[in-house]
């Protein structure tokens, strides 16, 4: 009866504007609300790409992937956050239940006078207790827990995401690494023959001492930066092994990056170019549940105000004989039933209840900065991959001319036409386009990557 007439206590329901304000930002993002409201029909809702580590057909990266998600020391923690919230969730569902405590003793005493006596006692009392979920604060409890569960397997999803992605950039990182290894090798070995020619031209009275010293000068530069890129190629195996959990010992079986080349990447279709498709991604979903979180835990903090209605009951029994603990004559019980109203405590329900107010606030910006990022970073890759397909023409031929350029200079050196530092800028031109194309392909394909993280897209 009590209850029933403070229910009258409790304040209308909490005006959603946090979820308003989100609708207005981006009135499509992460929830089918927009759709079933007619702000966005279902047709218009775009999909992100799909699958596209296949996209770029290299069965060694899918190995590598495959690798990477069972040994990766990040994502093992990541699931092991995935298990704690679930156990979380489940321990917040259990107060919904009632509780129930039985506790059973037995104790034997001596007596402190001169006579041996001995006095024994057995207790055994069982107690159940369950509190009403009258204004469904156990319920937002539960909702909360419920959403802070789906966010961390949001958080593991894109970390799987991430996690491939770094695997595919490493990958290209060390073929990148190893073609300008065999860029510098090859200019190595010309430059170890040229300087082969230019000692015999100078044998011979051709040619002079200062065009021998450029030349022994050029190929020992060379081979100092060949055995720095040797290195360096040696370190992107290393970060390639570190992600797949690997001891990174800075050599792969095989050698599998040596020798290859560069995938061709595929034409995106328009409608998966949309920023609308980061409605797709697991860590803008992630961000926006703990929002959710957040939201009902501003409505237990409200509700922890109002009155609580308990039931308790308990029963038990006292002996001096163990085996008479259960003679239902003697049995003892009680039942109560309790309704408990804060009257004063000094501000400090009213003030959790607005510190949760302002963390709903704060998650509500970490999501829109979180939303905001997403749309940046899919124009930002956008436009990078529209400029760098420009410069790779532009680097492709300035690689054919330079090439030539070089092969005419030393042509003409040999036939007295030209002297040899006309040469040795001819190698240089050369030599810098060919390592712009290398560098080119791979932000290319770098910037490709972080297009499909942008946009949400799933690997497999």
């Amino acid at each position: 009866m009590a209850a029933l007439l403070l229910s009258g206590c409790l304040s209308a329901p909490l005006k959603n504007e946090t979820q308003q304000r989100i609708e207005d930002h981006a009135p499509f993002a992460l929830t089918d609300n927009a759709v079933k409201s007619g702000k966005l029909t279902s047709t218009q809702v775009p999909s992100a790409p799909s699958a596209w580590i296949d996209s770029f057909n290299d069965p060694s990266l899918n190995q590598w992937i495959a690798q990477a998600l069972s040994g990766n020391f990040d994502l093992a923690q990541a699931r092991s956050r995935v298990e704690a919230a679930q156990q979380q969730r489940s321990s917040s569902r259990s107060n919904l239940w009632p509780t129930l405590d039985v506790d059973l003793s037995q104790q034997r005493q001596k007596s402190t006078d001169s006579s041996t006596h001995y006095q024994n006692n057995a207790n055994i009392s069982a107690s159940v207790a369950w509190e009403v979920d009258l204004w469904g604060k156990l319920s937002d409890t539960r909702e909360a827990s419920d959403f802070r569960w789906r966010a961390e397997q949001a958080r593991y999803e894109a970390s799987k995401l991430s996690l491939s992605a770094q695997i595919a950039k490493a990958w290209f990182q060390l073929i990148g690494a190893g073609q300008l290894s065999e860029l510098l090798n090859e200019r190595v070995d010309n430059l170890t023959t040229n300087l082969d020619i230019i000692q015999r031209g100078y044998r011979q009275g051709i040619n002079n001492a200062l065009d021998v010293y450029l030349a022994q000068s050029d190929l020992a530069n060379e081979s100092n930066s060949l055995q720095q890129q040797l290195a360096t190629e040696k370190n992107a195996v290393r970060q390639l092994q570190l992600l797949l959990g690997q001891y990174p010992s800075g050599s792969l079986d095989g050698e599998p990056h040596k020798s290859r080349r560069f995938p061709t990447l595929q034409q995106l279709k328009s409608q998966q170019l949309s920023s609308q498709n980061v409605r797709h991604r697991p860590d803008l979903q992630a961000s926006y549940l703990e929002l959710l979180a957040s939201n009902q835990e501003l409505a237990v903090a409200h509700k922890n105000r109002f009155p609580s209605f308990r039931l308790t009951g308990s029963a038990g029994d006292s002996s001096d004989e163990l085996k008479n603990l259960l003679d239902a004559s003697s049995l003892a019980w009680n039942l109560l039933g309790g309704l408990s109203q804060p009257l004063f405590s000094g501000g400090k329900l009213k003030a959790l209840e607005q510190q949760q107010r302002a963390v709903v606030q704060q998650k509500e910006q970490e999501y829109l900065n979180t939303l905001y990022t997403a749309f940046s970073e899919v124009e930002q890759n956008i436009t990078n991959e529209s400029a760098l397909k420009r410069q790779l023409e532009f680097v492709s031929a300035s690689k054919s001319y330079a090439e030539a350029a070089e092969e005419l200079a030393f042509e003409e050196y040999r036939q007295g036409l030209q002297n040899y530092t006309s040469v040795l800028e001819a190698q240089r031109r050369a030599f810098n386009a060919q390592n712009n194309v290398i560098s080119i392909r791979n932000q290319l394909l770098q910037n490709r990557i972080n297009l499909y993280l942008a946009l949400g897209g799933d690997y497999k």
